[in-house]
């Protein structure tokens, strides 16, 4: 009972987090003597976003922006006075300055707010600038301490729900591959083939750079090593992933080429349908080692996977798949990015 109850909180942390979050800071920033505490809070809010490394990068760029515009403005708003003209000019040095400096544009925006923000209420509220800085700060350090210690987001979790999605759509590749194989790989096909196959490269893309992301999250936190475990291991199962995609891509190639001669016949057809099933059904049971590896039917020596060129074709393997190599790079560089008519 008391695991499915931290299982409930932990999955709603995005309902909570940030309310909370908005209390302590709040409070935090009254105690400090903040005649402005809502800028506190007003950091959590922005700073608490959907992964630990998103947090801590948006925390640090809203610290460094607030100091950076609160010293610009402090030091030269006495002698330019409040109008539009003067912000616009304040607003134009800053992101020249921000610009030079090579700072990320999240850093300017958060410079011009502060620029902004102290020009209109400094001459009213002359504790406003300080308030800023220290209360911008505690709500960035109370966000961070939040995401990394309170129920942190998992982001590996989502990096394997991820690589589990792409297993299956790879998988239904390898089964179309071989209806498409079994009805004699027509061209029309094979154009929605190479379409599915952009479309799965696309979905690779953003699968890695889930993983990535999981892995920046996991910098931040120094008690997360059997994550960190994890994550490597993924990491490898990714590259499993990624060379299914790439031979496949090649064996979609190879097809579309052997169908547009004389020399593929129905036997071949009915053979490659087979292998290309057996194949389908091997990274299936493969992926049920992302989620749970200990039950999973994977068996890496089945003996019905043993897909090997025959006896007088061995020799030759290696040479004709070097030589499609060969030719597919010369296919890919025959047409020059400029041509003549465009020098």
């Amino acid at each position: 009972m008391k695991s499915k109850i931290v299982d409930f909180i932990a999955t709603h942390a995005v309902v909570w987090k940030i309310p909370v979050a908005s209390a302590f800071a709040w409070e935090i920033a009254e105690f400090a003597g903040s005649k402005h505490p809502y800028l506190s809070p007003l950091t959590v809010i922005l700073s608490i976003q959907a992964t630990v490394g998103k947090s801590v990068q948006f925390a640090w760029q809203r610290i460094l922006g607030t100091i950076a515009g609160v010293l610009f403005t402090a030091s030269i708003a006495p002698y330019v006075g409040l109008s539009g003209w003067s912000i616009g000019l304040l607003l134009f040095a800053s992101a020249v300055i921000v610009a030079w400096m090579k700072w990320d544009h999240a850093v300017m925006i958060q410079v011009a707010l502060s620029i902004l923000l102290v020009m209109y209420f400094q001459s009213k509220m002359p504790s406003y600038p300080f308030d800023r800085i220290r209360d911008t700060i505690t709500g960035a350090f109370v966000a961070v301490l939040f995401q990394l210690f309170i129920f942190p987001p998992d982001s590996v979790q989502q990096a394997k729900k991820k690589m589990s999605q792409f297993a299956d759509h790879l998988t239904d590749h390898f089964y179309r591959t071989a209806q498409w194989v079994k009805g004699g790989c027509s061209s029309n096909e094979a154009r929605l083939m190479t379409t599915q196959l952009q479309t799965l490269f696309q979905e690779l893309h953003k699968t890695t750079t889930e993983l990535e992301k999981a892995g920046q999250s996991l910098n931040y936190n120094p008690l997360a090593h059997k994550k960190r475990h994890t994550l490597h291991d993924l990491n490898h199962k990714l590259e499993l992933l990624r060379q299914g995609f790439a031979n496949l891509s090649d064996m979609i190639r190879v097809f579309t080429k052997w169908s547009e001669s004389s020399l593929f016949t129905h036997e071949d057809q009915r053979v490659w349908t087979g292998h290309l099933n057996n194949l389908a059904a091997y990274v299936k049971e493969w992926r049920g080692l992302l989620e749970a590896p200990k039950t999973s039917a994977y068996d890496p020596h089945a003996v019905g996977l043993q897909i090997k060129a025959p006896h007088p074709m061995d020799k030759e393997q290696y040479p004709l798949a070097l030589y499609m190599n060969a030719e597919q790079i010369i296919q890919d560089f025959k047409n020059p990015v400029f041509s003549s008519n465009n020098a």
